[in-house]
């Protein structure tokens, strides 16, 4: 007869090889403000593979403890996961995310359905090489949000229509900002590269009714997993001027 020993799930090994760190970072072993070692010498000490140790390292990135700056290394940036703080649902100039969602749901499906029919080698090779700069494991959270933008300005730009263009313009600021704000969520930034790759494969492809539909999918999921975030109350909105 099958125990019940069997069932229960095992960790990742990158998942233990977290807990492991943090728990060295919470007993101040590696201080906040100091420079974790490299990569090879971490795999070394806690005798695990580099992929596993740079698991790791991305889940106390988004955890809050560390983090990861390009050409110079990784770093304690804390001794506290930040991952239970409340978000803040505001972005600039009196909006708030809900606002933003529902202006990418209204023009994002139909960007990329246009972009899937009017797709010329030239974006579909912009589109790739944005992919690409994101998919690099050395990328750092704000590289990601910068190339996130790019994408999605790409896929307006390469649907033909210059005005779903200046639509997403208007808006791309307060996307970089609340795109900032929810790229620490564990697991967000793997979540939205996959989302991005299978956007741009259905472009690719000349699917329209995939590439609309992934797209609004895209959107969706991010909001449905902000729901079950705490959150800071929005602040009073401020009429704004006709202008």
């Amino acid at each position: 007869m099958a125990t019940s020993e069997h069932r229960v799930p095992r960790k990742r090994l990158s998942d233990r090889v977290a807990d492991q760190l943090e728990a060295l970072i919470v007993a101040g072993e590696f201080p906040v403000g100091s420079k974790l070692p490299a990569e090879p010498e971490l795999a070394q000490r806690f005798e695990v593979g580099r992929s596993s140790m740079r698991e790791a390292v991305r889940t106390l990135a988004a955890a809050g403890y560390l983090r990861s700056t390009h050409g110079s290394g990784v770093y304690v940036t804390s001794d506290r996961s930040s991952r239970i703080g409340p978000l803040d649902l505001t972005l600039a100039g009196g909006y708030t995310m809900s606002d933003l969602f529902e202006v990418r749901i209204a023009i994002e499906s139909t960007t990329a359905e246009l972009a899937a029919r009017r797709l010329t080698d030239h974006h579909l090779e912009l589109l790739q090489s944005i992919l690409t700069a994101a998919g690099d494991a050395e990328a750092t959270q704000e590289e990601f949000v910068r190339l996130d933008g790019r994408f999605h300005r790409q896929v307006a730009e390469a649907s033909g229509n210059p005005l779903l263009l200046l639509v997403w313009d208007s808006f791309a600021a307060q996307h970089e900002e609340y795109s900032l704000k929810v790229i620490g969520m564990p697991g967000r930034q793997e979540r939205a590269h996959a989302d991005h790759v299978a956007i741009a494969e259905a472009i690719a492809e000349r699917d329209p009714e995939r590439a609309g539909r992934l797209a609004g999918d895209h959107v969706r999921t991010v909001q449905a997993e902000l729901k079950s975030q705490p959150a800071r109350p929005a602040v009073v909105r401020q009429p704004r001027s006709a202008g």
